[in-house]
């Protein structure tokens, strides 16, 4: 199975998720191709996570967390003032989790990269998105609550909150890990 060319008249996806290909109708393709892949897992995610949970209780019935229920904690390695919360799983283990990272207004995150592709939603706030090996402001892209992005596996990004503090919410299958490329 190779990469192929193909017509498409689908608008260009964000020229951050483009890679090496930006503007070409294969670049088009891959993004495509690990956005569906990603979507697909998503999805394969909520299944497993509705299964696990219904295990977990013992019984069928709904679980639900409230917003004032949600237990922030200070992991060791965040030193910026950011908070955690895992609502589901063990985000430090292997297997499915759903966590959520509170980062303080005015605040960014240096430029790093996650050895599996990074599923985020806004909860709230305007999340700021860079793609690079060095935090540059001006290559931000903002993303308001109810915002989804991907950013694919290895892709050195960093991110920010400008004007007030942001809540996202991360989900995976595997371990999440941090590797940090700018010093």
């Amino acid at each position: 199975m190779g990469i192929r060319s193909v017509r498409s008249h689908t608008p260009p996806i964000h020229s951050s998720f483009d890679g090496d290909h930006s503007g070409t109708k294969t670049g088009a393709v891959i993004v495509g191709n690990r956005m569906w892949r990603a979507f697909l897992a998503l999805i394969a995610l909520g299944a497993i996570t509705s299964a696990l949970i219904r295990a977990q209780t013992g019984k069928r019935d709904i679980v639900g967390i409230m917003p004032a229920q949600v237990r922030w904690f200070t992991p060791t390695y965040y030193t910026d003032g950011r908070q955690r919360a895992q609502l589901y799983g063990d985000s430090n283990q292997s297997g499915p989790w759903i966590d959520r990272v509170k980062i303080p207004a005015g605040k960014h995150v240096a430029a790093h990269t996650h050895p599996q592709d990074e599923l985020v939603t806004v909860i709230d706030g305007t999340w700021y998105v860079g793609v690079g090996d060095m935090y540059d402001p001006a290559k931000l892209q903002g993303y308001p609550a109810g915002s989804f992005v991907l950013i694919p596996a290895g892709l050195p990004h960093f991110i920010a909150a400008k004007e007030g503090a942001v809540i996202v919410q991360l989900s995976g299958a595997e371990k999440f890990r941090t590797d940090y490329v700018e010093k």
